[in-house]
């Protein structure tokens, strides 16, 4: 995978006129000093931006030389959030029926697959991570990428076990969404996105990668500068409101972001393309958006906070758990 770096800002004209604006971070509830203890932790690390939203105010940012609001970087994983929010829109819009809608319904090869396990899958299983597909992820990683058709790849791993069953992370399974989408709407998750969500919030950075079948990468391959990264959170802290508009579903952004699938390792758990977890002192719920190389989404509704990190780093997650932590401590309880 390629770490990930600031590429061209596309030219987009969103829909809304909406701007950020900013304010200080102890007329918010959040501690003066904290953002300065961040960017010294920041500092020695590989995190090269992040963005605080605090009440729906930027009340900090941070960059590296080289980088500012307007660079745009690959969100690696983060991208399944999105998809996920893609696939709320369109069962909303009557495209998709429900989260229960077997696979095999977009992808009539199933019905000759010899794995019943594979032709019990549906949406809600690809969702959570627990198909059963074997992961594309780890040692096949390369071989799935360059192989002519990332999603009959997929569709032609073993089913290890019974779909429901045990979490497995594929960003395969992820693909396979973005190709249902293109199936049932007509248009690519991008080119959908554009219309029904990107456009009407004003992510006028967005861009993203495809399959050799023109099928976008919906687990892996958007891009989004660290201001639309916000504003997605944003968006979810709302309740998929943006200036009075639904655009995502209430339900679909609540189901998304509760526990569908409790792991039996690892320190968070699942919804539909999203990680639950509880962060600080006061064991505030949060989830989050999370890829590869230091790509993370935090979103903590009971203190109406966003954090936006976007990095080269290779390391664990534990350092970014860190920083939330910090900075919910700093804030005062609502």
């Amino acid at each position: 995978m390629p770490e990930s770096e600031p590429v061209t800002k596309p030219e987009t004209e969103p829909e809304t006129a909406w701007e950020w604006q900013y304010d200080l971070p102890e007329n918010h509830g959040l501690d003066s000093n904290a953002p300065g203890r961040l960017h010294e932790a920041l500092d020695p690390t590989q995190v090269l931006a992040s963005v605080i939203v605090k009440d729906g105010y930027i009340v900090d940012e941070y960059y590296k030389e080289g980088c500012d609001e307007n660079s745009v970087f690959l969100l690696h994983s983060c991208s399944k959030s999105v998809t996920s929010a893609l696939i709320g829109i369109a069962i909303d819009r009557g495209y998709i029926e429900s989260v229960d809608v077997p696979i095999s319904e977009y992808f009539p090869q199933i019905a000759k697959s010899g794995s019943e396990y594979l032709k019990q899958v549906t949406i809600w299983h690809l969702l959570t991570h627990t198909s059963g597909i074997s992961s594309a992820d780890t040692d096949v990683w390369e071989d799935w990428r360059s192989s002519e058709n990332w999603v009959d790849y997929v569709l032609e791993r073993p089913v290890t076990s019974e779909p429901g069953t045990v979490f497995s992370y594929t960003t395969g399974g992820t693909h396979l969404l973005s190709a249902i989408l293109q199936k049932a709407t007509g248009k690519t998750a991008y080119d959908f996105g554009r219309e029904y969500l990107f456009d009407p919030v004003g992510m006028d950075s967005v861009q993203c990668d495809t399959d050799a079948q023109g099928i976008s990468d919906g687990g892996n391959g958007f891009y989004m500068d660290v201001y639309d990264m916000a504003r997605f959170g944003q968006l979810y802290l709302n309740g998929g409101v943006w200036e009075g508009r639904q655009i995502i579903l209430q339900e679909w952004v609540q189901d998304s972001t509760s526990l569908q699938f409790k792991r039996s390792t690892g320190t968070a758990d699942y919804g539909y393309q999203w990680w639950v977890r509880k962060f600080g002192e006061q064991g505030y719920d949060a989830y989050f958006a999370q890829g590869h190389f230091g790509q993370y989404i935090f979103v903590v509704p009971d203190l109406e906070l966003v954090i936006v990190f976007t990095s080269s780093h290779t390391g664990s997650s534990s350092m970014y758990w860190q920083f939330v932590t910090d900075i919910t401590d700093a804030c005062e309880a609502r």
